[in-house]
């Protein structure tokens, strides 16, 4: 199975709690930017789970749209954040015949998620950028099972799009 790792995209600074935070329009451009991509590349997932955070919403529908994903974005509170690796893939068990799945989240806990996921690698050499997204083929899903296939920023996504 593989699983993307996707940062959502730029937010406002202006809400009235951190949980409220909408894309800007560049944020809204990452999105689509990311679904855009993902498309050109064949991309084609069985589910898009999504932190509930607004900002995280809104990237996972807009990219959503972009792959033209016939279901409904997955709110999973795991991705929001101060969750183990062991604890989101539990979750994600139930998804796994899916054969790929978009996972749309915030930092620093993507990043942590991804280190473990291949093998404990550092942390901080696997930086995502708002907007980012990098690609985990697991056969199962345990920590250290994963082979990162890819990651890309927005400049490279931009290059790829469709």
């Amino acid at each position: 199975m593989k699983l993307y790792l996707v940062r959502h995209g730029t937010a406002s600074d202006v809400a009235r709690n951190d949980a409220e935070r909408e894309l800007t329009r560049d944020g809204r451009e990452e999105a689509r930017i990311v679904g855009a991509a993902l498309a050109g590349l064949g991309v084609r997932p069985g589910s898009i789970l999504s932190s509930p955070l607004v900002r995280a919403r809104q990237t996972a529908e807009i990219a959503g749209k972009e792959l033209m994903f016939p279901g409904a974005v997955e709110p999973l509170d795991e991705l929001i954040g101060n969750t183990t690796t062991p604890a989101l893939l539990k979750v994600l068990r139930p998804h796994a015949s899916h054969g790929e799945i978009i996972l749309v989240g915030h930092m620093p806990s993507l990043s942590e998620h991804l280190a473990a996921m291949i093998g404990g690698a550092r942390v901080e050499a696997l930086g995502l950028g708002k907007g980012s997204v990098a690609c985990v083929e697991m056969d199962e899903l345990r920590i250290g099972a994963g082979q990162l296939r890819w990651l890309m920023r927005q400049k490279q996504l931009r290059q790829i799009r469709s």
